[in-house]
Formats: structure tokens, C-alpha cells, sequence
């Protein structure tokens, strides 16, 4: 094997254990109720994931159109600049054992890199934060407009490593069936739960595929140090 692809969220970094400014507060400050502030989330997901939506205040402007809300402009924008500080918060502390792993592999040969379904707000603090300076490819949904499971996601990536996707890894804690598209696309996926175990009660899905409780144990596994 020559790459080794992550996914992002809760394998390369966590929120969890962070600061957030949560949805329950987002909608409570724009004045909507929760239940159609998920709903209308999750409807305007995809669009944001695919770049349809690159900006935080556009996207609540959106959704209080569609819920026949008024809202004044310096609230949206205080609400979304509050959002996006939140969101930055997770790129801040890379975790020892995360940060030790992606050293040793750069030092054992391996190209790394990142494939990530997202919406803008999500990234603002990626290019900042410590591990960034170690990626050979970086692949967003919102910049590319394909997201996972797509199997062209994955391929896109490995062209911008310049591997074949036979020849990569695919990290990833198995959110948004990444682990199976990556196997679709010919990669080997393994899966990654050393934050996931932290929150996620029912960890038997996945056990197909080889799975690491550590990220040590997964620097051992690819690089036997």
C-alpha cells in the first residue's frame, strides 16, 4: 500500500469533549422551533454538502424563508459568526496519539490524504490546524460537489495522490457508509473508533472490516512502530 486516506470528522479530529454553539442554541437565537430547524436541516444537507450552499448566514436566510420567518440581518450574522467560532474550536488540539500517527506515517513513506463530507462552516480552522501541513491531497464535498458514499469521491482523491485506489487505505470511523464506498471503490478500508467509542453505544456495524480502538494500534498496524 502507498496513501493513506482519512476521513475527517471523529478520525481526525473530535467534537466531542468541545465547545459547541449547539443547534438547540442556534435555533432558540433565530426564534425557531427546534423540530423545523432539524427538519429543514436535513433537507438543505445535501446542498450544502455538495457547495450549494457555501455560506453560514445564506443557509439560515434560506431556511427562515422557508419557514416564513423574519429575522433581523445583524442577528443572522451574529448567529452565524458564533457558529463558525464554535466550529473552528474542534482544529485547535489535535489529539497526541492523532498527531503521532500521521508523523509516523509520513515518515514511513505513505501519502496522506483527506476526503471529508461537509458544509463550509464546518473547515474555516482546517488549514490552520497542526495536521494540516502533512496532507498530500485534501478532498471537501463542498468543494468538490460529491460526497460519500460516491465512489468518483474517492477515485478523485486518488489521482490527486497519483495512486491507484487499490494501492490506498480508507480511515474512517464509518459515518455516511464511507467504509463500504470505499470498498466499492476499491480500497481497503479500516475503520477507526478511537473517538467514536467515547459517545457511540452500539459499536458492532462494520465488523467486516478490521477495526482500531487506538490510533496507536493503527500506527503499528501500517507502519510496525
Amino acid at each position: 500500500m502507498k496513501a493513506v486516506i482519512f476521513d475527517l470528522f471523529e478520525t481526525l479530529i473530535t467534537e466531542w469533549g468541545q465547545y459547541k454553539y449547539t443547534n438547540r442554541e442556534v435555533a432558540a437565537d433565530l426564534g425557531i422551533e427546534l423540530y423545523d430547524f432539524r427538519s429543514e436541516s436535513a433537507r438543505l444537507q445535501k446542498s450544502r454538502y455538495a457547495g450549494g450552499i457555501l455560506d453560514t448566514a445564506e443557509f439560515y436566510k434560506i431556511m427562515l424563508e422557508r419557514l416564513g420567518l423574519n429575522v433581523d440581518e445583524s442577528l443572522i450574522q451574529m448567529v452565524a459568526a458564533k457558529r463558525e467560532s464554535s466550529k473552528k474550536k474542534c482544529f485547535e488540539t489535535i489529539d497526541p496519539a492523532v498527531l503521532t500517527l500521521i508523523q509516523a506515517l509520513k515518515q514511513s513513506g505513505y501519502k496522506i490524504g483527506l476526503i471529508s463530507n461537509c458544509s463550509a462552516e464546518e473547515i474555516i480552522g482546517l488549514k490552520d490546524c497542526a495536521l494540516f501541513g502533512y496532507l498530500d491531497a485534501v478532498v471537501l464535498s463542498c468543494d468538490v460537489g460529491l460526497i460519500k458514499p460516491d465512489a468518483e469521491i474517492y477515485e478523485y482523491c486518488a489521482s490527486l495522490l497519483q495512486e491507484n485506489a487499490a494501492d490506498c487505505f480508507f480511515v474512517g470511523d464509518g459515518g455516511s457508509d464511507e467504509l463500504n464506498g470505499a470498498k466499492n471503490a476499491g480500497m481497503t478500508p479500516l475503520r477507526a473508533l478511537w473517538f467514536v467509542k467515547h459517545f457511540v453505544k452500539n459499536l458492532d456495524s462494520f465488523q467486516a472490516y478490521p477495526t482500531f480502538m487506538d490510533a496507536g494500534d493503527l500506527r503499528e498496524f501500517l507502519c510496525g512502530k
